[in-house]
């Protein structure tokens, strides 16, 4: 073969730019090729005998030994060069320049090559490094120049070889990959260099090739000119005009975002990309492998043009606690370079450590009920929805963030469609909303169903009225204290708190649940045998625990036997009765200040200190029923899917036995399962004997005649 064999570049496309990169790669090959057929003429390549092939690598024969210790010292290749073979490659060079000022198509090659700052030499080691990945002819002749077939990929002497620049020594080339400052070298493999060879990183490849980035886990690529984002900034329009100002700044600087986790820190940056018309690429740091993921967001975001933004800087204690980032990360984080002159830092924390580069800080604070509501609003907008509730009662309810509130009312919508049914109810986005709380009230407290309603109590109408005015608390919380104004008026104490009293039995849990499902809120009973500790100090953390949890979860707390902990202050006689005093004053100071809904159940009223009872906004009594109540609750306690015989006197066990509604509803339910173990329905013998084993239960003895004309009943098989 000889030289004049190689192509050359067309000369009837040098007034017009490149339109495709494979135009480009053309061209640029064909001065390649060049290059290396002069590098290839001057080359001599002694390879092992015969008998010895499958050792290349691990053997060095005699001929290859002695041509080795003959062979010259290296040298650039322009060096060696005749003037027509330098004046040829100038040629071809000089006319894909040309080109390559007169190209506007975005080709990937040339805006890496841009972006990056890379001078000729340092392109032309790209282009070798590139060119093997996408036409596989050049492994084998890169093995072959570098006297080695198992090395298909160019190694850094080779390169300096090819393209060292006429009148620059060979040291001088070699050092090239010494410094590690700029972007040259960030787009090798730092294995790939430390073994003297150019392997690109999967990164650079990907972008060479589709011209984009595919998002990853963990990374993503924004796009603000072409992308919106998922819902419009509702809020927080003072921190969008902040970080405008940022913008327009024309000072390099890192921009620490700081707020509560789901407050809004990356949408108030997707959307300042939107409104810019940028492009951002978002990384998460969250792990022990932070560092490789940073520096790789960092390259994507250079190769791309985009501005870069880190999230999940805070790390976690040995207790599992949130801490700030440490000095070390936010350092390695300051050193990056993206190519844009400013990079966003998000974490929960605020950044405690100084930096050399100007730092602009940002709080995003947590959201208001006023501003909750706004998001409700805006998220219900175009969802179809009933009038089982309002949006108001939702921002009261739910102290969410912003993303909370998106996803919540997104899940709504698309279980409602799932549905059929098509309009968004009140229980529907209520359970919604609850997927979204995060809590570990769990550990200190027993959820229980809401499996009561209305039709289920049976108690005087003064009673229902005051619990229905206690729901009506939570309903119209919005309008009472933001409409109305009473906000400026009560600045803390805004929750609800109803103590239910009344003997055992008369229906203060089932009431907790009946109220829970009219707010269609989750009930949590407070196991109080996890909170009281005997350690000093043990139960204030349990009681802070509790309330903080209850803030998260949205959740109405109940308190079951509230006196065994909210009992009257005794005189101080020892330790002892100091620290008791001190855990039910610091629980009062936590029911005054809780903003939510605690329903307290005792069966002792008197016990319950007075200091208490002046924070409690409805107090509700629960007599012991009388027989036409009894009567009530027999009926509505055996359910209407139940067979039931014709004998069954109600009257007749509600008079006879002056029972409770808990006792009540044990009997009807033994009454069921004997009825069920004979396979008949639930008749009046069923229910006699449920309630006189109930009665002895109790240590009360039944005698025959009471029971006058059922007596008989008992003596029944």
């Amino acid at each position: 073969m000889d030289r004049d064999d190689l192509r050359e570049p067309d000369v009837s496309r040098m007034d017009r730019g490149y339109t495709a990169q494979s135009e480009l790669l053309e061209d640029l090959s064909t001065w390649l090729d060049l290059l290396l057929y002069c590098y290839y003429i001057r080359h001599q390549w002694l390879g092992p005998s015969s008998e010895l092939k499958n050792m290349l690598g691990l053997v060095v024969s005699r001929e290859e030994f002695e041509h080795n210790l003959t062979k010259a010292a290296l040298r650039g290749l322009r060096s060696q060069m005749t003037a027509e073979e330098r004046e040829r490659a100038d040629l071809v060079r000089q006319a894909i320049s040309l080109r390559i000022a007169r190209t506007d198509a975005p080709l990937p090659l040339l805006q890496m090559f841009r972006r990056c700052g890379l001078d000729d030499f340092q392109q032309s080691c790209i282009l070798l490094s590139y060119i093997g990945t996408v036409d596989r002819k050049y492994e084998k002749l890169l093995a072959y120049l570098q006297d080695d077939m198992t090395s298909r990929a160019p190694g850094i002497s080779l390169a300096v070889q090819l393209f060292l620049p006429e009148g620059e020594s060979m040291e001088q080339g070699l050092a090239r990959f010494s410094h590690r400052e700029g972007a040259f070298l960030r787009l090798f493999q730092d294995q790939g260099i430390e073994q003297g060879r150019l392997i690109l990183r999967d990164t650079v490849t990907e972008f060479l090739n589709a011209g984009d980035l595919a998002d990853r886990p963990g990374r993503a690529l924004y796009d603000g000119a072409r992308r919106r984002p998922a819902a419009p900034l509702v809020v927080q329009g003072e921190i969008a005009r902040r970080l405008d100002l940022v913008m327009e700044d024309p000072a390099d600087c890192c921009v620490f975002v700081h707020g509560p986790a789901g407050g809004g820190k990356k949408f108030q940056i997707e959307h300042l990309m939107a409104r810019r018309r940028q492009r951002c690429v978002f990384a998460n740091l969250e792990g022990d492998d932070w560092r490789e993921r940073a520096e790789e967001a960092a390259l994507a975001a250079l190769l791309t043009g985009a501005y870069l933004c880190l999230y999940h800087l805070d790390r976690r204690d040995e207790g599992g606690e949130l801490i700030p980032a440490g000095d070390e990360l936010l350092r390695t984080l300051e050193r990056l370079e993206t190519g844009s002159g400013k990079r966003f830092f998000l974490s929960a924390l605020p950044a405690g450590t100084r930096l050399d580069t100007l730092s602009v800080e940002v709080e995003l604070p947590a959201v208001t009920e006023q501003e909750r509501l706004e998001l409700f609003r805006a998220a219900l907008r175009e969802i179809p929805c009933d009038e089982s509730f309002t949006a108001e009662e939702l921002a009261a309810k739910f102290r969410f963030t912003p993303r909370q509130i998106h996803l919540a009312c997104g899940q709504a919508a698309g279980l409602a469609r799932l549905s059929g049914e098509g309009l968004v109810s009140g229980r529907l986005i209520h359970q919604c909303c609850y997927h979204q709380v995060v809590h570990r009230l769990g550990e200190l407290a027993s959820q229980v169903p809401a499996a009561y309603t209305w039709e289920d109590v049976v108690l005087p109408e003064e009673q229902k009225r005051l619990m229905r005015q206690a729901c009506g608390h939570i309903q119209h919380q919005h309008q009472v204290y933001f409409r109305w104004g009473f906000d400026k008026k009560v600045s803390y104490g805004r929750g609800l708190s109803v103590l239910f009293a009344g003997a055992p039995g008369t229906g203060k849990t089932m009431c907790a649940q009946v109220m829970a499902n009219q707010l269609n809120m989750e009930l949590y009973k407070i196991n109080l045998s996890q909170i009281v500790s005997k350690y000093i100090g043990e139960t204030e953390k349990n009681l802070r625990a509790v309330f903080t949890e209850a803030k998260n979860a949205s959740c109405i707390l109940f308190f079951d036997e509230c006196d065994a902990i909210f009992g009257k202050r005794s005189e101080v006689k020892d330790a002892h009765d100091r620290n008791a005093n001190v855990e039910v004053a610091y629980l009062l100071q936590q029911i005054e200040e809780y903003d939510g809904v605690c329903v307290l159940a005792t069966n002792l009223l008197g016990n319950i200190d007075a200091a208490f009872m002046r924070r409690i906004t409805y107090v509700v009594h629960f007599p012991f029923p009388e027989a036409p109540m009894r009567k009530e609750i027999y009926r509505r306690m055996l359910p209407a899917e139940t067979p039931r015989a014709d004998d069954i006197d109600w009257g007749f066990l509600a008079e006879k036995f002056e029972l409770s509604g808990g006792h009540i509803k044990n009997i009807v339910l033994a009454a069921a399962f004997m009825a069920a173990g004979e396979d008949t329905p639930v008749s009046m013998r069923h229910l006699l004997r449920a309630a006189v084993n109930e009665m002895r239960k109790n240590e009360i003895v039944v005698v025959r005649e009471q029971l006058r004309e059922y007596a008989d009943l008992l003596d029944e098989p």
